[in-house]
């Protein structure tokens, strides 16, 4: 008997059990903290790194301040996304975000949880959930709310905290 998994269903992963879906969240995860490392570390913002993925296949990456106009990862891999010959599969993909995708910009440009949902992606799945540092995000609440599935992969949060050590110690 398989589980059906409603729409905005929110997981938690806090272990590595060896099953086979979180080896592939663990594996999608830490090649997001190889772009959040790609970030030139600013003390305003977070370094955030995000792929999106259809099965196994990477769709795009992004990391933060990559294109032009103060953007975001997960804002980045959706704009590149369009570029790439498997760009009509962001729509039904999953995003893998090293941090939780904004709910509000102090820039006033859209939030990535805004760029998420009107691309049509699924599944987010966050190694972290965004820390108080600048505001208090509730970019899990609107993703869920839109009836995307979030899973918060906290096996890997230390991980995914350290490209941002600079504004956390």
């Amino acid at each position: 008997m398989s589980t059906t998994i409603p729409p905005g269903a929110y997981r938690v992963i806090d272990i590595d059990d060896g099953s086979p879906e979180v080896e592939v969240h663990m594996e999608f995860i830490e090649l997001a903290i190889q772009q959040a490392n790609l970030a030139q570390p600013i003390e305003t913002a977070f370094s955030v790194g995000s792929l999106l993925v259809h099965g196994r296949q990477i769709i795009a990456t992004g990391f933060s301040r990559e294109l032009p106009g103060n953007t975001h990862a997960a804002q980045c891999a959706i704009i590149k996304s369009k570029t790439t010959s498997l760009g009509h599969f962001v729509q039904g993909s999953v995003l893998y975000s090293t941090m939780e995708p904004c709910s509000s910009r102090l820039s006033k440009n859209a939030p990535c949880s805004m760029h998420i949902i009107e691309a049509g992606i699924k599944e987010v799945v966050i190694g972290v959930k965004e820390p108080m540092t600048f505001s208090e995000c509730k970019g899990v609440a609107q993703l869920r709310k839109a009836g995307i599935n979030v899973i918060h992969l906290k096996v890997l949060e230390e991980e995914c905290l350290r490209p941002n050590v600079h504004l956390l110690s």
